[in-house]
């Protein structure tokens, strides 16, 4: 061989090496998946297929259930042995949907459909007409047009009818070699031109439908399914109409000439020998295959070829390499379903940004955290980290050289925390370590050399500091270094030495963070920790740049770190927490951005302008592009391809063909700004659920048009979701409720809206979304709905309420003008009233003038009267009289003086003449006064006192009526056998003397207690002993107050009260008026030792109750009365022609009455326990009594009592005083009238017994007694006690009833009856006499011929005969 073919030779070969290792490996070439697995949510790490429905959602389908995501949340769905409507089986093989946006399932064991209106599932059967369910192994199902799906089964391939769930199964016939070659089919595709293709196990069939036969390619070297082992298989066509088949031995296509299939081959070589299972075609006219060992891209065009495999030590790379399913969204990403390692999703505009990171290999950094970038002349990148020295990136082979410290290697690194790396004019480097000083590596052909410049102690031109923050190489190509703390150095190349800037107004600091060359020849600018600051270089003076606007105070944050000068006159300002200013030098104006602006964080690490008049700031929340013209922020994150959020300080390089690089904390990042475009897709929206009162109400689908929801569903929320998965934490929402908000709610990522209390009507539900770039879906997704009022609020309720109101108005009306009316009534009634008190007043004038008058008569009255009885003028029934006039005299007068005190009092005339006494001795006194009465009620009556005397200043007359009022009192409601004690005694610490009356009377209640002392108010006014006036007390009570003491009442039910009197010692209370030094008399004809009204019968007393004598002949009168004087007098008129019964009260009164024989009742009105009303209620309605008139006597005269009392019942109605003869003539007429009805009643029982009239309790009574008698004329053996029997009551007071009714005894009542009876048939019948006889009740004809006479003065056959006559006359 020549040496010109060998050398030809070679350079083919080389040739075809170059294009293989360009077509297979080519340059770093790496894209970043998002993977998801089971902690993500997703219900099993094995995904067989994929699915992105017409919605947007995407469907997968696992070994271990159904999964539907909507780019947040995994919604599981799994088998469900108790639920019809779960999916038959957990795994998933095949997932499609038909025309009708329908979702088929695959299963193991059977075919789902998915029913969105109830999120639920259908089991297919295989026919509408039989309920056999598909229970096979499904591998695969294409849908063709809108009426069949190919299922590919164990059993055969299946033609379903999706209107008629009708099955044509085509089964392989070994009789028959145009049938399918086997029953295991494996993949099903549907050409362009319709073509039906099939891989079974055993070949690729191709079926004829207009010949319903099958064509039968071979696999590729034979190697089907049944040989390999491997039952997964792909079939596809491309673009091109090329048809592709994935099989074990790797990926084939169909060669039409040949009519066979080919392994398909790059520059004659096979470049996939693994397991093909899926295969797919992006909108770039890419191949992606999925295999057993990674995913293989295939760009056809350009012929490249490019495969992504899993790499353990990168987590944004392929999750898994074993791959079972690739399909493409509809934005044009790739889902990848693995074997055990769940989903991978490539996001195509992720890998905008190219990240490096730390791994294992040459190909990575060896050390995470990035602080400097430096691009070479060859495009090599220089990497400074803050651990792992430097990292030289040779671009072409895409590996790493580590150049780090080496302790026993002094041509080394000082450190390996390299903080700046600078390439000088000549080429070399300068590298800031911190710690370790500063470097220069100087780079010779072959070597590199290593020169370390470090402080020296005491050496001012040695660097200041070890640990070097930034560098600056400048005009003059001089070094200028910045430390962490020695401020900032100079290092000049011509004398080789360093020198230290020297700083005394701290402009700069110690802490230098940026030095930048500025297009200023011999400018710099110094970002450092007290700002920002200019030098000029060949001066080295520094000059402060204000750029806040004097806006500093002590809490400013001061460090610049980043600085950019946009132009000679714009410099962009990068701070650390106080965000970025735009500073013109010519102005001195400065402009700030901060997060209100759009800005994502505002420690700016480093300034970086673009092509496109853009600059790109690194933070510590990811990148962020400011666009020059229109001030907008655009933000990119971790999310977006970054190598994390927070990046680091002098990090970033604008590379030679204008990528830009910016380092952080994971690596450094690498991108075009050209190739950052817009994500121009629209996001589909859905509305994931609707809830009412936070429980879910109703599934929302396409076919949910509107909701309706009754008043107190007006609480509900709205779940929504924009189905666009690159970086759904970015999509941005917003909504609107029609007929409720006026504009948009713009929420950010919050895909909820909540509303609370909404009014019934008619609302539309509208909700839009964008992307992460801002592009919105404005047609959104709309719901109408539809909150129906209550049933108060609706139209018919509305009509009841204008009735309502109406009627309300016309009530309202009439009650103002009844208010009108009662306010001129109140008015008219306030001037009545004015009149009424002048008319009292005037009234109270002439009864106090009346009052005075009436004591000079009686004066003459009681003078002669105590003279006679002092003189016993008369027999003792004088002197009785005489005495009873005087007593009730003395009460008068009582009474007159009493109230013309109360008149004083009233008035404001009643005063003290007050003396020093002794109140012991004076109590004592008045105690004789009552000694007798106690004495003749057998009450223990006595006085106990502290001391002998106590001297008190008092008014005796007005204290003495204080104590009498209170003593008198006290007997009166104290019964027989009782106690009263005065107790006397003195409190030194309160200087007053205490006078305690304590009695066992039966005690006040507490609703009156509180009232005892008020004017008018009488104790027991209905049914107690009356008490007087009812002003003793109120008296009593301004007297002692007249006096500056105290008086009140203590009293307990049934045990007694206690009246206490407060009176202060001594006289200082007193005013001089008051005190008078000798005893002051008032002329007064009443001794108030004199007790006559308590001895005057107002005590009740016990009737005696020896025998009263009793007289047949005689009527019976029953007094009611509890006064003793005036039932003694009325006795005393009717005692010798009467016989006298005597009751206490109305109690005592019935009782009498019910068991004595009554004929006339006289009774007092007001009495105690039952007043007379009462009683005359229950004698009238009381059977035994009712026959009895009742004759009342009261001092009250009003018309309006009168008749109540004749309402009752009564029959006379007299007032106090009353004439005594009048009284007896009264009495003498009501017994005529008893005696004129009782012939009444006679007449009427021998006329008509039947007819009378019932006019009265006693005509029913005697009406009831007559039918009696009348029902049992014919009984022989009905005699009085039979009447009394049936009459139910006793013989005593039937008799007496019956006597005082007819002036009958019983039996004579019941004879007159029956002779009645007997008159009555004798004149209208023909019976004989003996028969009527009998039939009345008479035994003896001789006795009732007797009776007969004696009642009618005729026998009974002349009466009838004279009878009979008068009756023909009348006929």
């Amino acid at each position: 061989m020549t040496f010109k073919k060998v050398v030809i030779s070679l350079l083919i070969i080389f040739n075809t090496v170059l294009a293989y290792t360009q077509n297979i490996n080519n340059t770093y070439n790496n894209l970043k998946f998002k993977n998801y697995s089971t902690k993500d949510g997703l219900s099993q790490r094995s995904v067989l297929s994929i699915l992105q429905d017409n919605h947007g959602f995407m469907w997968f389908g696992t070994r271990y259930g159904l999964n539907k995501f909507d780019g947040n949340t995994f919604k599981n769905y799994n088998y469900n042995s108790e639920d019809l409507n779960s999916i038959s089986n957990n795994w998933i093989t095949e997932l499609v949907k038909d025309k009708y946006n329908t979702v088929w399932i695959g299963t193991k064991k059977g075919l789902n459909k998915y029913v969105p209106e109830n999120n639920n599932f259908v089991r297919v059967k295989k026919s509408n007409l039989t309920k056999q369910f598909y229970n096979g192994e499904i591998w695969d199902i294409k849908v063709q047009d809108s009426t069949f799906l190919w299922i590919a089964t164990n059993q055969g391939l299946d033609k379903f009818n999706i209107k008629t769930n009708n099955v044509l199964t085509f089964k392989h016939n070994k009789n028959n070699p145009n049938s399918i070659s086997s029953n295991e089919i494996r993949r099903v595709l549907i050409t362009s031109n319709k073509n039906l293709w099939i891989s079974t196990n055993e070949s690729i069939d191709i079926y004829n439908p207009t010949k319903n036969s099958f064509k039968h390619i071979s696999y590729p070297n034979n190697a089907t399914p049944t040989l390999t082992k491997n039952n997964t298989t792909a079939l596809f066509e491309d673009s091109n109409g090329k048809i592709w088949l994935g099989y074990n031995n790797g990926l084939a296509f169909f060669n039409p000439k040949t009519i066979a299939f080919e392994d398909f081959k790059l520059n004659s070589k096979t470049i996939i020998t693994s397991s093909v299972r899926t295969i797919c075609e992006d909108k770039e006219g890419h191949l992606w295959i999925g295999s057993y060992n990674g995913l293989c891209k295939l760009d056809q065009k350009n012929k490249f070829f490019y495969k992504y495999e899993h790499d353990i030590t990168n987590p944004k790379s392929l999750t898994q390499n074993s791959i079972y399913k690739v399909i493409e969204d509809s934005r044009g990403d790739l889902w990848i379903g693995t074997w055990a390692g769940g989903i991978s999703y490539y996001d195509k505009s992720s890998n905008d940004f190219t990240t490096f990171s730390v791994g294992y290999s040459t190909k990575n950094l060896n050390y995470r955290i990035v602080s400097s970038i430096v691009e070479d002349e060859k495009e090599n990148l220089w990497i400074g980290t803050e651990g792992g020295g430097i990292n030289f990136y040779d671009k072409k082979n895409g590996t790493y050289t580590y150049y780090k410290h080496n302790p026993k290697n002094t041509n080394s690194l000082s450190a390996n925390n390299v903080k700046a790396i600078i390439e000088d004019y000549k080429g070399n480097f300068w590298v800031g370590t911190h710690g370790g000083g500063l470097n220069q590596i100087i780079i010779n052909k072959n070597s590199k050399t290593f020169k370390i410049y470090k402080n020296k102690p005491n050496d001012s031109t040695s660097i200041s500091d070890n640990k070097i923050t930034t560098l600056t190489e400048d005009h003059n190509f001089n070094i200028w270094i910045g430390t962490n703390e020695g401020g900032l150095n100079y290092y000049n190349r011509n004398t080789n030495s360093f020198s230290r800037i020297k700083d005394p107004e701290n402009f700069l600091g110690n802490f230098i963070y940026k030095i930048l060359k500025s297009q200023t020849k011999n400018l710099l600018f110094i970002g450092s920790e007290n700002g920002l600051t200019q030098i000029d270089i060949k001066t080295k003076k520094t000059s402060t740049i204000n750029f806040r606007d004097n806006t500093k105070n002590a809490f400013t944050l001061n460090p610049v770190i980043s600085i950019y000068q946009e132009s000679q006159n714009s410099l962009w300002i990068g701070t650390e927490g106080d965000g970025l200013y735009n500073y013109n030098t010519t102005t001195k104006e400065s402009t700030r951005y901060s997060l209100q602006n759009g800005l994502s964080n505002e420690v700016i690490y480093a300034i970086l302008p673009d092509d496109n008049n853009n600059i790109w700031l690194s933070t510590n929340k990811g990148l962020s592009r400011l666009n020059l013209d229109t001030k907008q922020f655009k933000n990119f994150e971790e999310t977006d391809g970054l190598q994390g959020n927070e990046f680091n300080y002098g990090a970033y390089l604008k590379t030679k063909n204008n990528d830009l690089i910016f380092g952080g904390t994971n690596g450094f990042t690498v991108f075009n700004p050209n190739e950052i475009k817009k994500d121009a897709f629209i996001p589909p929206i859905a509305i994931t659920s609707f809830h009412v009162r936070n429980k879910p109400f109703k599934i929302v689908t396409d076919s949910l048009k509107s909701i309706k929801l009754k008043h107190n569903e007006n609480d509900f929320s709205f779940n929504f979701v924009a189905l666009s998965y690159s970086q759904p934490n970015k999509n941005q929402y917003a909504y609107k409720l029609d007929g409720f908000d006026l504009d948009w709610n713009f929420i950010g990522n919050n895909n909820t809206a909540i509303y609370t209390n909404l009014n019934p009507g008619s609302y539309t539900f509208k909700i839009k979304a964008s992307n992460s770039d801002g592009i919105w879906n404005e047609d959104g997704r709309s719901i109408h709905l539809t909150i129906l009022p209550p049933y108060w609020k609706t139209w018919w309720a509305f009509l009841i309420y204008v009735i309502l109101s109406l009627t309300l108005f016309w009530f309202i009306r009439r009650y103002t003008l009844l208010r009108i009316q009662d306010r001129n009534e109140l008015k008219q009634e306030r001037l009545d009233k004015e009149h009424m008190e002048e008319v009292n007043r005037l009234k109270l004038q002439l009864f106090t003038n009346i009052s005075h008058d009436f004591r000079t008569p009686l004066t003459l009255i009681i003078g002669p009267l105590k003279k006679m009885i002092n003189d016993k003028a008369g027999n003792t029934y004088v002197q009785n009289q005489l005495t009873d006039m005087y007593r009730n005299a003395s009460i008068l007068l009582q009474l007159i003086n009493q109230l013309l005190d109360f008149r004083k009092s009233e008035a404001g005339k009643l005063h003290l003449h007050t003396s020093k006494y002794d109140i012991v001795t004076f109590i004592k006194n008045i105690k004789l006064s009552f000694n007798e009465l106690a004495q003749d009620r057998n009450i223990q009556y006595t006085l106990e006192s502290s001391e002998t005397v106590i001297d008190t200043w008092f008014d005796k007359i007005e204290m003495k009526k204080v104590i009498l009022n209170i003593l008198s009192n006290a007997f009166k409601f104290t019964p027989k056998n009782g106690e009263i004690i005065i107790k006397i005694s003195t409190n030194t610490s309160t200087k007053n003397v205490k006078i305690e009356i304590k009695d066992s009377g039966k005690g006040i209640s507490k609703d009156d207690l509180e009232f005892v002392f008020d004017r008018y108010f009488q104790l027991g006014q209905q049914n107690e002993v009356r008490s007087g006036t009812g002003v003793g007390l109120a008296l009593a009570k301004d007297i002692v107050e007249l006096h500056h003491g105290k008086i009140y009442a203590e009293s307990q039910l049934g045990k007694g009260s206690s009246f206490t009197l407060l009176l202060p010692l001594g006289n200082s209370h007193l005013s001089p008026e008051e005190i008078i030094l000798e005893d002051y008399t008032e002329s007064d004809l009443l001794n108030y030792d004199e007790v006559a009204d308590i001895k005057s019968g107002w005590i009740r007393e016990e009737i005696n109750t020896k025998q009263i004598r009793f007289d047949d002949s005689l009527p019976s009168i029953l007094l009611v009365e509890d006064n003793i004087e005036v039932r003694k007098f009325i006795k005393s008129i009717f005692d010798k022609h009467f016989n006298v019964f005597e009751a206490e009260n109305g109690e005592t009164g019935i009782q009498s009455a019910q068991y004595n024989p009554i004929d006339v009742i006289i009774s007092d009105v007001m009495m105690p326990k039952m007043n007379g009303i009462e009683m005359c209620t229950k004698i009238k309605s009381d059977i035994r009594t009712s026959h009895i008139p009742v004759l009342l006597l009261t001092a009250r005269t009003s018309s309006k009592v009168q008749k109540i009392g004749y309402e009752t019942g009564a029959d006379v109605y007299l007032t106090k005083p009353f004439d005594g003869e009048t009284l007896k003539l009264q009495v003498n007429n009501i017994l005529k009238s008893r005696k004129s009805l009782i012939d009444k009643y006679k007449k009427d029982i021998l006329l008509e017994p039947k007819e009378i009239t019932v006019v009265s309790t006693d005509e029913v009574f005697l009406k009831k007694a007559m039918k009696i008698v009348e029902e049992n004329l014919s009984n022989t053996e009905f005699n009085v006690n039979s009447f009394i029997e049936k009459m139910y009551m006793s013989q005593s007071v039937l008799y007496r009833k019956i006597k005082v009714l007819t002036g009958q005894s019983i039996s004579e009542f019941i004879r007159s009856i029956r002779l009645k009876k007997a008159s009555q048939l004798l004149s209208q019948t023909n019976m004989t006499i003996s028969d009527i006889a009998y039939d009345i009740g008479f035994n003896d004809l001789k006795y009732f011929r007797k009776c007969f006479k004696n009642t009618f003065n005729q026998t009974p056959s002349l009466y009838r005969k004279q009878n009979q006559k008068q009756r023909t006359k009348s006929d």
